[in-house]
């Protein structure tokens, strides 16, 4: 019923419509209801209201009030944003500086542990204006490094052995220490592959267990102890045969079949004997005259070492022989002296044996 609305002023009296469909009140010059869509009719929903004022009312028009100025509260979110930035800057600085500061730590380290100049002169090089302990640290250790490199050149130059070995010992940070170390290695070995002894070998790897070339030193002393004979070797064949002649002398059959291979190529003239046939010669070799014999080997050894299968040696051996015998004969002879010739297996038994009778003197 007011004849303009109280918030904009729009006049509205005689100006609007109610739907009679849906009851939606709105502007007449509208088409439709814009609520159902119901075509606009000419019968208006209310009756104008008469105007009851002697003179037209002005239609006021309120119009909603600008907020005041906050000067106060703007200059505050503007003293916020700047402290925040300003913190901010802050935090990117003091996180570059840290960074920075602990790279500087880390190279630092690595550089006091390291014994190359050049790692040393790169951390100089790269913090000229950092920590000056450090720096002065840094420094002091190139100096001794670079005096020790002077030394090191100076026993290069001169190719003592010696003086590699003793430069090794007294400089044992040094990083050419290996290098010393492994020169010394180089000269020893040559100087046994002059040599190429067993003993010369032996003393290689002793001294140099961790050498360059000490698995070429072992397979030097696996070749010859397969064809170069060791004390320990002739020890054991020289007992093999005294056993053999001292069950003869006391006819133990048992001992001296303990001696011998269970097949020998040859004994005493015969191919592919066996233990029966060794049993046999000690049956035959007692003559029934015969009340004591005794069988004395004369130490002129002559033992030859040879390669046999499977990585195994065999041995040739030759020596000489007496037999003293006793006997009711007078007729028969009573001493002899032999020849011996016979070969030992690598398992330590005598596989082949052949004896000749020599003058007797």
């Amino acid at each position: 019923m007011a004849p303009t609305c109280p918030g904009c002023g729009v006049e509205i009296a005689g100006k609007v419509v109610k739907c009679p469909d849906c009851g939606e009140i709105y502007f007449r010059n509208q088409m439709m209801c814009p609520n159902c869509h119901r075509p606009t009719t000419s019968t208006p929903t209310q009756r104008p209201v008469p105007v009851r004022h002697k003179e037209p009312i002005t239609p006021v028009v309120q119009q909603k009030a600008k907020p005041e100025p906050e000067p106060e509260k703007k200059s505050y979110s503007k003293l916020v944003v700047s402290l925040v930035i300003a913190l901010a800057l802050c935090g990117v600085v003091i996180y570059y500086y840290n960074d920075s500061s602990r790279h500087e730590k880390e190279d630092y380290e690595l550089a006091a542990q390291s014994n190359d100049p050049l790692v040393i002169e790169e951390y100089l090089n790269k913090y000229k204006d950092k920590n000056p302990e450090h720096r002065d640290s840094l420094q002091a250790r190139l100096a001794r490094l670079q005096e020790i490199d002077k030394e090191w050149n100076d026993v290069v130059i001169s190719g003592s052995r010696d003086q590699l070995e003793h430069y090794a010992k007294t400089h044992p940070d040094s990083p050419h220490k290996a290098e010393a170390i492994d020169k010394v290695d180089s000269m020893d070995y040559a100087h046994v592959m002059k040599d190429k002894t067993m003993d010369a070998f032996v003393q290689y790897v002793k001294q140099h267990p961790n050498g360059r070339f000490v698995n070429d030193a072992n397979a030097a002393i696996d070749a010859i102890k397969m064809t170069q004979l060791q004390p320990e070797e002739t020890k054991m064949v020289k007992a093999l045969f005294k056993k053999f002649f001292q069950s003869v002398n006391s006819r133990n059959e048992g001992g001296m079949l303990a001696t011998v291979a269970d097949q020998l190529t040859n004994f005493l003239g015969q191919s592919s004997a066996g233990k029966a046939d060794v049993a046999t010669f000690l049956k035959k070799i007692y003559k029934s005259d015969i009340t004591n014999m005794n069988w004395h080997i004369i130490d002129d050894y002559k033992i030859e070492k040879k390669a046999g299968t499977k990585g195994a040696a065999d041995y040739v051996v030759q020596f000489t022989a007496e037999q003293n015998i006793s006997r009711t004969d007078a007729t028969q002879p009573t001493y002899n002296r032999y020849q011996i010739s016979a070969t030992v297996s690598s398992d330590g038994k005598i596989s082949g044996l052949n004896m000749k009778r020599l003058t007797t003197p």
